[in-house]
């Protein structure tokens, strides 16, 4: 028992001013890096949002060019399904936001326009 004694009397441990100004230390640079990370995750939703509209109005014109109308159907997603079932996209797109992609035709049948109710319309 006596070895044990000796064995921590010459060691020397941290003060409490030292561990404070560690933590002190820490806590400043977290509170630096917690605002930049915050906004990563909107930023990537945002970014990919606008991918996927770019892609779809890029589609919406092919499908224009080659079957001389743009897709025709009651709902967003039918207008989708019929781009997906004629070969112009792999995949039923979604926002990764939530929210479903809006296909807007103008009366005139001439122009289309791509919409998501989540992040507008990105990437004019």
């Amino acid at each position: 028992m006596r070895k044990w004694l000796t064995l921590w009397r010459g060691q020397q441990g941290f003060t409490l001013i030292e561990l404070a100004v560690v933590v002190f230390v820490i806590s400043v640079l977290i509170a630096i890096a917690l605002p930049n990370l915050r906004g990563t995750g909107e930023k990537a939703q945002r970014v990919t949002c606008e991918g996927n509209q770019r892609l779809l109005r890029a589609q919406l014109e092919n499908f224009y060019l080659i079957e001389n109308s743009y897709p025709n159907g009651l709902s967003d997603v039918e207008r989708l399904k019929q781009m997906v079932d004629r070969g112009y996209l792999q995949s039923l797109p979604s926002c990764p936001g939530g929210g479903t992609y809006a296909i807007t035709v103008a009366p005139d049948g001439k122009s289309a326009e791509v919409n998501c109710p989540v992040h507008g319309a990105l990437g004019q």
